[in-house]
C-alpha cells in the first residue's frame, strides 16, 4: 500500500490543499500525462497529391471558437459534429487541446468548454449503451492529458453548472484513464469524499472506494466486503441473498472475478434453498463473472437460467434485458464463441434477425 503525504489530514484540510493546488495552476501536474510523440517530417506535396479535406465538423468548431458571445447553440453544434464522427473527432480535438491557440484567451476558453462538452457527451453516450465493462472509455485517451485533468476537476471541484449527482458517472472513465495513482492532493481529495459518510451519497463513495483499490488503497473495499459477509451470514434468506448480490458486485467492480463468481454461486445456492426467484439480471451477471474467469460451461449455464426467465411470459417487463446485450457485450465474448450460445439466445428472444442496437 503506497504511503502518501497528508494521510492524516482532515477532510477540510484535504479540500484546502486541493483548492490551493488548482489555484496555483498545478492540477495538470497531479495527474498522469502523456509524452507527446515526436512529430515526423511530412513528405513534400507533389502535383498528384491533393491536400487532405478538412473534417466536416471543423466549420462548426471554428464558428464556436470565433463566437463573441459564447452562443450555446454553436457549442452544441460543434459538440454534435465531433461526436457524430467520434474517432476522427476526438483525435482532432485532442490535438487542438494539446496545442491551444497562443495569445487568444477567449479561444482557449472556448476550446476548453468544447473539450468539456465532448468529454461529458462521450460519457453520457456510453451510459446509454446498456453495457458496463472495463475499457469502455478508452476512446477518451485521445483527449489526454486534458480528459483526466478535467475529470478530476469536475469530481473534486465541481462548478455550479455541474450537478453534483453526476459525479458518479465520471468514475468509470477515470478508472479507464488513470491507471496509476494520481498525485497526493488528488488522492487525498478522493479519500476525503469516501470518508464523508454524512454528506456524500453512498453510491459515489462505493464507486470511489473501488477506484482507489486499483491504486493500492484496498482498505475501503475490504471494510465494505467484511460488512457484507457479516450481513450474508445472518437474517432471513432474502436479506442474505441481497448481501451476497452486493458482495459479488463489489468483487466484480475491483476485477476480483473468481471471488465474484464464487459469491454469485453461493447466492444462487441460497436462493434455491430458500425458494427465492432471482431476476434475469442476477443470472446475466453470473454469466459475466464466469466468462471473465474463463469458465465457459458455468457461464453458459448461468446464461441459460437467464434465458429461461426472459422466455417466460410471467417475467415482469421491467426486468427484461435487451437482445443486443447478448450480441455485443464484450464480457461474454467467450460464451458467444461457443456453438451452444445461439440456442440460448433463440430460447430467450425467439428466432429472427439480430437486433440493430444503437
Amino acid at each position: 500500500m503506497p504511503k502518501w503525504p497528508f494521510a492524516l489530514a482532515s477532510a477540510a484540510s484535504g479540500a484546502r490543499v486541493l483548492g490551493l493546488w488548482i489555484a496555483c495552476g498545478c492540477f495538470g501536474d497531479a495527474v498522469r500525462t502523456q509524452q507527446p510523440q515526436q512529430s515526423q517530417p511530412q513528405p513534400q506535396q507533389t502535383e498528384q497529391q491533393q491536400p487532405a479535406q478538412a473534417p466536416q465538423f471543423t466549420a462548426a468548431v471554428d464558428a464556436w471558437l470565433e463566437s463573441d458571445t459564447g452562443n450555446q447553440v454553436l457549442l452544441e453544434r460543434a459538440t454534435a459534429g465531433i461526436l457524430n464522427d467520434e474517432t476522427a473527432g476526438l483525435a482532432w480535438l485532442g490535438g487542438r487541446l494539446r496545442e491551444p491557440p497562443a495569445g487568444n484567451e477567449r479561444a482557449q476558453k472556448r476550446l476548453r468548454d468544447l473539450g468539456t462538452d465532448v468529454l461529458l457527451g462521450v460519457i453520457e453516450d456510453r451510459r446509454k449503451s446498456d453495457m458496463v465493462f472495463r475499457g469502455q472509455y478508452q476512446a477518451l485517451r485521445a483527449l489526454e492529458p486534458f480528459a483526466t485533468q478535467r475529470l478530476f476537476e469536475l469530481l473534486l471541484q465541481s462548478p455550479d453548472w455541474f450537478d453534483s449527482r453526476r459525479r458518479i458517472h465520471l468514475v468509470p472513465a477515470i478508472a479507464d484513464l488513470q491507471l496509476q495513482p494520481p498525485a497526493p492532493p488528488v488522492l487525498l481529495g478522493i479519500t476525503d469524499v469516501i470518508a464523508d459518510a454524512d454528506r456524500e451519497p453512498d453510491d459515489l463513495r462505493l464507486s470511489l472506494s473501488c477506484l482507489v483499490w486499483q491504486w493500492g488503497r484496498k482498505e475501503h473495499v475490504q471494510a465494505r466486503a467484511a460488512s457484507l459477509r457479516e450481513a450474508s451470514a445472518e437474517g432471513d434468506a432474502e436479506d442474505r441473498v441481497f448481501a451476497l448480490r452486493q458482495l459479488a458486485d463489489l468483487w466484480y467492480r475491483v476485477q476480483e472475478y473468481p471471488k465474484a463468481a464464487n459469491t454469485h454461486a453461493a447466492m444462487t445456492a441460497l436462493a434455491t434453498k430458500g425458494k427465492l426467484t432471482l431476476s434475469p439480471t442476477d443470472w446475466y451477471w453470473g454469466a459475466c463473472y464466469e466468462a471473465l474467469c474463463g469458465h465457459v460451461d458455468a457461464g453458459l449455464d448461468a446464461l441459460s437460467h437467464c434465458a429461461d426467465l426472459l422466455a417466460s411470459p410471467s417475467t415482469d417487463s421491467s426486468l427484461r434485458l435487451p437482445r443486443r446485450l447478448f450480441e455485443r457485450d464484450p464480457e461474454i465474448a467467450t460464451l458467444r464463441a461457443d456453438p451452444r450460445f445461439r440456442a440460448i439466445v433463440e430460447h430467450a428472444f425467439g428466432g429472427g434477425e439480430r437486433s440493430e442496437g444503437r
